[in-house]
This record gives structure tokens, C-alpha cells and sequence, in this order.
């Protein structure tokens, strides 16, 4: 697990430098943030490297700590993925049924944030 992350750091800060010299290739930045941006880059390309030797230096694990692992509930997680899409998909129907034809979405969301749904009642107390 700890190979992988220091990878993918390396990786990231491979893709840090790519991004940083397309930006200064483009002309977006001036070079007087270079030093910024090669430090930081530096930095990701270091940590990967640090997180493989303390994955090299750490003890192994047992095997059979690595079999207990329980098998997950598909079943329940399935069940679970498709109750939230189907909210998600309701909730989209939803706001397309609620707004008018001729109203932009900014003007719901400004309609929806100055309404006040709940306005105070005010119940007289029996004499």
C-alpha cells in the first residue's frame, strides 16, 4: 500500500511539473513564480521517494492478518448505490418540475433563497 502512494506521489509531482512548465510555456505565469512552483514540485517528487524507504524499512505483516478481512456485503452496498441514484434522479425531475418554463435556473435559486416558506403564525391563547 505504501509502494503504491509513493508512486503515485512521484507520479503527481511528475504531473505538477508537466502542468507548471505548460503554464510557464503558455505564458500564464512569469517566471518570478518559478521558484514557488519548483519547490512545491520538488517537494511531491521527494515525498514519494521518503514514503518507499519507510515502506522499505517497515516490518512485514502477517498473512493472516491480511486474510481476516471480511468480505463486504455487495448485496447491501448494490441496494444502497441504487436507493441514492434514484434520490439523485428524483431530486433532478424534481427541479425541473417545480420550475416555470419562462424562469432561468439563477432566477429559481434567487426565488428559492428570498422566499420565506415558514412565515410566523401567531395563535391567540384562550381566555
Amino acid at each position: 500500500m505504501n509502494s503504491k502512494l509513493s508512486l503515485q506521489m512521484t507520479l503527481l509531482g511528475l504531473a505538477v511539473l508537466a502542468f507548471y512548465a505548460g503554464l510557464l510555456v503558455t505564458g500564464r505565469v512569469s517566471v518570478e513564480v518559478l521558484p514557488q512552483f519548483a519547490v512545491s514540485a520538488v517537494i511531491f517528487l521527494c515525498s514519494g521517494r521518503i514514503m518507499r524507504q519507510m515502506a522499505a524499512k517497515l516490518p512485514e505483516r502477517d498473512k493472516e492478518e491480511a486474510e481476516e478481512k471480511p468480505e463486504p456485503d455487495w448485496a447491501l452496498r448494490t441496494l444502497i448505490l441504487n436507493w441514492v441514484a434514484a434520490a439523485a434522479i428524483v431530486g433532478v425531475v424534481a427541479i425541473f418540475l417545480v420550475k416555470p418554463a419562462g424562469m432561468t435556473f439563477a432566477e429559481l435559486a434567487r426565488f428559492f433563497l428570498y422566499t420565506d416558506f415558514a412565515p410566523e403564525i401567531t395563535i391567540p391563547f384562550a381566555p
